[in-house]
């Protein structure tokens, strides 16, 4: 009766096919009972067999080879009679963790969305707050198992719904990791409290996991409920670039977002129209700026959402806040970049600073640079007809010049490796252009400088010349960041650009003309060198032309002077007249473009001033006094009071915003409360139209009873 085969008793087969009155025999016949026969039968849901191993002392405690007891058995398994039986027997080990994956059984019936098992394991004491190898708790599980009703029951008997397993997810994490009914298990958690902005150890908050599993449904209910579409992983992959990826219908959900932000109140009791610009979901993420989410819009190629009358007047107002910072840094720019200029210009461009040390080397002496005996008494003299009347610049001026320069070179490079913090890595700082400008810049101070061996060298005038051309564009670009001035900028970036398309393009066309002529005018001083006879062409292009080239080419061969003829016309007509005229149409053509898209060009330049701006007042390493000064004096909301903004658009005192914001606006406010009416007459009609069906149906089973009736009656009639 003891014999084991394939590690089974007569008992244990007994037991698992329910047999009870074979193992009572056994068991009367003095078999040996083992500690695993209670756990076959829990596996095989012998109820019968369990009742009566647990009435005749069977120990319901004992755990088998991999750390279960028969209670975990019957969680996992969903047996309810099986688990009711063992609880009602003992309850010592229902928070008992198993050996392998360190889980009490109310999170194996969570797992297997075994909501009954959930219930009566969660009434008889189970531990909603114990958790496993991975930190879970049994609503991380019953979240993961898609199992609403699991969930409901835990909730209302005080789990935690922003509980925390090992790599920091909670329940609205495990959720959305499925598709299936998650909509319903996601509902009910955020109805509860769950936070729907928190983030995991990698940085993924719940909108990022809803979108990378194209769960529309879940992650425009996320939205709605205020998840943050500019929250970022720590690889810095925002939510918004995975919505637009694979969810891209989310998109009308931000927008309906930011429409049911802006509310209007005319009630009685109000004396004037008010309207009511909610910001607070532009505010989501406080810690990196007020911008943030509209930097992501733009960023993410959603920039035409920027027009939207929320962004607009949060833009409009945080300009008003951040314009002065900006322009003490272009003021601070453009006294450093003339400082620049000035020592170029007199220690470099005229050798002012050797001269008047007497120290000029005899490279640089020609026969129009003699010195005289006022140039060698520590001066020089300026051209009067470049600059102005007999101005004397001594070395002291220009070394003075050049400190104060280095003191504002220090700031610069103070502030740029404090703008660093606002990059995720190296190569995407160095990937802006504007970055490497700057620094070439402020290299060239160092490297321009008399410090090596005081005196300036032949090396340094071209570091200086470049030094002062990127100066003076950079300071162009940053004047044409502010709002005034940034259409114009954009068009001569976009034609420039469109330009050395074109001009790599026909590349090929301009160095055949270039080498033909080298080879045609040989003996001409602009074309006895290709390097420069690529610029004599480009002169030319411009309509710029030279009849003196084939005038003196009449000396050479009759051959000679036909080709160059033929070369010249060919010149004057595919690239003077064709190429050019087509360069210009293209470039009138975007010019075009750009005025019809004026606004949101000011809007998008708007958005990029100001997220560069607070990166460096926000995110630098800067002391807390400072910050605090910054947050008081440079955010629209400082305090949560301001984050709500109330505006009278009908009033003509009005000025908080402008006319044009105001009126767009007012007009989505009144559509809200269009769609909110028509929304609630609809609802209405349908209740309406529900409640008659129901009367109707029920009229007609009462007709359909009445003849039955009626109908029996004459079937015992006739019996």
């Amino acid at each position: 009766m003891d014999t084991i085969q394939s590690g089974y008793t007569p008992l244990h087969s007994a037991v698992m096919g329910n047999a009870l009155e074979t193992t009572k025999i056994l068991i009367d016949q003095r078999c040996k009972v083992t500690d695993t026969v209670l756990h076959c039968a829990v596996q095989a849901n012998a109820v019968e067999c369990v009742k009566y191993l647990l009435n005749i002392g069977i120990d319901p405690n004992t755990l088998d080879t991999n750390g279960n007891t028969p209670l975990h058995l019957a969680a996992d398994k969903g047996y309810t009679e099986c688990l009711k039986l063992l609880l009602a027997r003992s309850n010592k080990t229902i928070n008992l963790n198993s050996k392998s994956r360190q889980s009490t059984a109310l999170h194996m019936a969570a797992e297997n969305g075994y909501t009954e098992c959930v219930q009566i394991l969660l009434h008889t004491g189970s531990s909603h707050s114990a958790v496993n190898y991975k930190n879970q708790t049994a609503l991380h599980l019953a979240a993961k198992a898609q199992c609403a009703e699991s969930v409901v029951i835990l909730l209302e008997l005080g789990a935690e719904v922003n509980a925390l397993d090992i790599d920091k997810r909670t329940a609205l994490h495990s959720a959305v990791c499925k598709a299936y009914l998650s909509f319903h298990v996601v509902e009910v958690l955020v109805k509860w409290g769950a936070n729907v902005n928190i983030k995991d150890r990698y940085g993924y908050a719940p909108l990022h996991i809803a979108a990378l599993n194209e769960l529309s449904q879940c992650v425009d209910f996320l939205i709605i409920k205020g998840a943050d579409i500019s929250s970022r992983t720590v690889g810095g992959m925002s939510a918004l670039s995975i919505i637009n990826r694979k969810t891209p219908t989310s998109i009308n959900t931000i927008k309906k977002k930011f429409d049911q932000a802006i509310t209007l109140n005319d009630q009685a009791s109000a004396k004037e129209v008010e309207l009511i610009m909610d910001f607070r979901y532009l505010l989501q993420n406080p810690s990196q700026g007020e911008i943030i989410l509209l930097h992501t819009l733009e960023e993410c190629g959603q920039k035409s959402m920027l027009e939207h009358p929320l962004c607009k007047a949060f833009l409009y107002l945080k300009w008003q806040k951040i314009r002065r910072f900006y322009f003490v840094r272009l003021v601070f720019d453009a006294i450093f970049v003339l400082l620049l200029t000035t020592y170029v210009m007199t220690a470099l461009a005229h050798d002012c600073y050797n001269k008047s040390r007497n120290l000029t080397d005899k490279q640089k002496i020609t026969h129009s640079q003699e010195l005289n005996e006022s140039e060698n008494q520590n001066a020089c003299r300026l051209n009067v007809n470049v600059y102005f009347d007999s101005q004397l610049i001594s070395h002291i001026i220009i070394e003075f010049v050049w400190y104060i320069l280095l003191v504002f070179t220090i700031v610069i490079i103070i502030r740029k490796l404090i703008g660093t913090t606002g990059f995720t890595s190296v190569k995407q700082y160095f990937l802006n252009i504007t970055n490497i400008v700057e620094w070439f810049v402020v290299a060239s101070v160092f490297l321009t400088s008399f410090l090596y061996g005081n005196k300036t060298y032949d090396w340094q005038n071209p570091i200086g010349a470049f030094s002062v051309l990127f100066g003076w564009s950079n300071l162009m670009v940053m004047i044409g960041q502010l709002p005034i001035f940034g259409t114009y900028i954009a068009m001569f970036t976009k034609v420039q650009k469109e330009f050395a398309k074109l001009l790599l393009a026909y590349s090929c066309l301009l160095i055949g003309f270039t080498i033909s002529f080298c080879t045609l005018f040989p003996t001409s001083d602009d074309f006895n060198n290709p390097l420069i006879g690529i610029a004599k062409v480009l002169v030319m292009m411009t309509g710029e032309l030279d009849i003196d080239l084939l005038l003196k080419s009449e000396e050479s061969p009759i051959i000679f002077n036909v080709s160059a003829y033929i070369t010249f016309i060919l010149f004057i007509v595919f690239v003077t007249v064709v190429l050019m005229n087509l360069l210009v149409g293209i470039a009138v053509h975007d010019i075009q473009g750009l005025h019809k898209t004026a606004d949101l060009s000011k809007l998008v330049r708007q958005t990029q001033l100001i997220h560069s701006q607070e990166q460096a007042l926000f995110q630098g390493c800067l002391p807390r006094r400072v910050i605090n000064f910054f947050n008081w004096s440079a955010r629209v909301t400082p305090s949560a009071y301001r984050v709500v903004l109330y505006v009278k658009p009908l009033n003509p005192t009005e000025k908080r915003l402008p006319k044009y914001i105001m009126e767009d606006a007012l007009n989505i406010a009144r559509q809200q409360r269009l769609n909110t009416v028509d929304y609630k007459q609809a609802m209405l009609e349908n209740k309406m139209e529900n409640k008659a069906l129901v009367e109707e149906i029920k009229q007609l089973k009462e007709i359909v009873q009445n003849q039955q009736d009626l109908l029996l009656k004459l079937i015992n009639k006739s019996s």
